[in-house]
């Protein structure tokens, strides 16, 4: 126990006493004894007169020890620990003081106390009256006890219900804090993906034109064009080759592989503006509710996960449209591509046809012409 916690003060006729050295096993009784010794000294001592109300004079037992507390006051029995009286007050102590009177003197009727029998000598018969003081006494002591015993019951409790708020406190502020420590790590977690989703596409891009710009070196600029034109050459005929069938039967089988190539990119471009269509919508959401977003986020001081992940999903759909509409205009130059080869194509496919029908027709034209010299050499081989 700390020194300053091994002193109390006792008040005498409105004198504040201050009494040290005290330990757990000192009682009343000895608190009364050692006051009394002090007053003796000091009534020794050459000194100027003190007031009648200032002096003590009488034996230890003929004084007691009254706690006060609150208006409310009682007689302390002498073998009353009273430091550990004094440590069970807690917060109280403040409240709580301890007067020196006589033991026959009347309290002042200040409040509430707690009731002191009274011994009265009977003359007639001494011995009946004394035993009868006797019980009275024990009664009495046995009450105090019970008392004492009582207020410190009652003193555990109330500092037991002061220390409950405190544990519950103390456990929610803990609670709070994990959660604030929570909240700030998740934050810090989700920064630190959406900066590494920034790099990711800062990356993705400049391996993307780095891409295109080899192939512009190495193919040129219209390289996809050239890519799907790369064939349609072939269309001419050989130089040691009849222009007949070969040549007529050619171009419909590159018809027919363009026709199919075209319904291809047809289908894959409508799936693709499909796709396009709900990103475009979303794309238009996230652009015209920002505001509305950082409203929300700006009513708790501690949304800074939600509108980390906002971001995160509006660059998600952004980057998603992106590359919809890279791969969407890809298509429409495959498509514009294919169209034209399938024009050449259908117009070198027109070109053998009226080829065709050329020669055909000149084949006709040599047939007629060779059919009526056949009788003529007939007639003249069989003159003499």
């Amino acid at each position: 126990m700390e020194p300053e916690e091994r002193k109390i003060s006792v008040w005498i006729c409105q004198e504040e006493k201050l009494i040290s050295g005290l330990s757990r096993r000192t009682t009343c009784s000895d608190v009364v004894r050692v006051l009394l010794e002090d007053s003796h000294h000091r009534r020794q001592r050459p000194a100027p007169p003190e007031p009648a109300g200032g002096m003590l004079s009488g034996p230890p037992h003929s004084y007691c020890i009254v706690e006060k507390w609150r208006g409310f006051e009682r007689i302390l029995p002498n073998k009353t620990k009273i430091l550990r009286l004094w440590v069970a007050w807690g917060d109280e102590q403040e409240n709580v003081r301890f007067v020196l009177v006589r033991s026959e003197a009347s309290l002042p009727n200040a409040g509430p106390r707690s009731a002191e029998a009274r011994v009265v000598l009977s003359k007639e018969r001494p011995g009946r009256g004394l035993g009868a003081a006797r019980a009275s006494l024990a009664l009495t002591q046995e009450r105090q006890r019970r008392v004492v015993r009582k207020a410190f019951r009652k003193l555990a409790k109330i500092n037991k219900k002061r220390q409950q708020p405190l544990a519950r406190e103390a456990s929610s502020a803990e609670r709070m804090e994990t959660l604030v420590h929570l909240v700030l790590s998740q934050d810090h977690t989700i920064r630190q993906q959406i900066q590494r989703l920034r790099e990711l596409d800062r990356e993705i891009d400049r391996y993307e034109a780095k891409i295109h710009l080899d192939r512009m070196k190495r193919h040129g600029v219209n390289y996809v064009q050239d890519t799907y034109l790369v064939g349609t050459g072939g269309g001419e005929p050989e130089p040691g080759r009849e222009p007949g069938q070969p040549a007529a039967g050619r171009p419909e089988e590159d018809y027919a592989r363009k026709c199919e190539e075209v319904l291809q990119l047809q289908e894959q471009r409508a799936q693709q503006e499909e796709l396009l269509e709900p990103l475009a919508a979303e794309e238009r959401e996230l652009a015209a509710g920002p505001g509305l977003a950082d409203t929300d986020c700006d009513t708790t001081e501690l949304s800074g996960g939600g509108e980390g992940e906002l971001h995160l999903e509006h660059e998600r759909v952004k980057t998603q449209l992106s590359t919809s509409l890279y791969i969407g205009l890809k298509l429409s130059t495959d498509l514009e591509a294919v169209k034209t080869d399938l024009d050449c194509t259908q117009r070198a496919w027109e070109d053998k046809e009226r080829e065709l029908q050329r020669l055909l027709e000149t084949l006709g034209t040599l047939d007629v012409a060779e059919a009526p010299a056949e009788p003529l050499g007939a007639a003249g081989g069989g003159r003499p």
